[in-house]
């Protein structure tokens, strides 16, 4: 399995490049490389033409991929992964989710069949989760198709019936989920990251 980091946001909310925060002595992409590097073979940072320049200098990717079309969100920075693959199985996370935990991936690859192209997760109250995701190679074909068709939309892929939804009912995984897009949310980061 390769583990894809999606960077090629434009991180409006925060006001700043998020995956280059600083937490502790790492960029808070470097943080994420870290959780993952234990689940996958490579990880390989996709970003955009504007920070691709930044995201070279992050110590911890095996490689970094540029968009294969600007301005396209999430769906994108998926295919141009699974354009590069050469691994059947793909975990997806973004830049700003650094409490991905090995037991969510687990239960995510556990529901991988021939007949599924795509996992994702699906929280009790909150609904859909679309990362992590796990997606086979041959999902390339399908949301490629989706983008012709003009989608920008995750919520294309997730519909789609090859796409499985896992329930995660146990409360100690739903941190996986959660992620960085304020100020506040990085201080609060920060300050948990210190504490330890």
């Amino acid at each position: 399995m390769t583990g894809f980091i999606l960077a090629g946001g434009k991180s409006s909310r925060m006001g700043c490049e998020k995956a280059l925060l600083p937490i502790g002595s790492h960029t808070l992409i470097e943080h994420v490389c870290q959780r993952l590097r234990p689940f996958v073979e490579r990880v390989v940072v996709v970003g955009n033409a504007h920070n691709a320049q930044f995201l070279r200098d992050v110590r911890s990717a095996d490689a970094v991929l540029i968009d294969l079309a600007p301005e396209h969100g999430p769906l994108m920075g998926i295919y141009t992964g699974l354009m590069h693959t050469e691994t059947p199985l793909n975990l997806f996370v973004p830049c700003d989710m650094p409490w991905v935990e090995w037991r969510l991936v687990e239960r995510l690859l556990r529901a991988c069949r021939d007949d599924v192209e795509a996992v994702a997760s699906l929280h009790p109250v909150e609904g859909v989760q679309p990362f992590p995701l796990v997606c086979d190679a041959s999902a390339c074909r399908t949301i490629g198709a989706l983008l012709d068709r003009g989608e920008r939309s995750l919520q294309a892929l997730l519909r789609r019936p090859r796409t499985q939804l896992v329930t995660v009912d146990e409360p100690g995984l739903w941190q996986s989920f959660r992620n960085i897009n304020t100020l506040a949310d990085y201080a609060k980061l920060a300050e948990a990251t210190v504490a330890r």
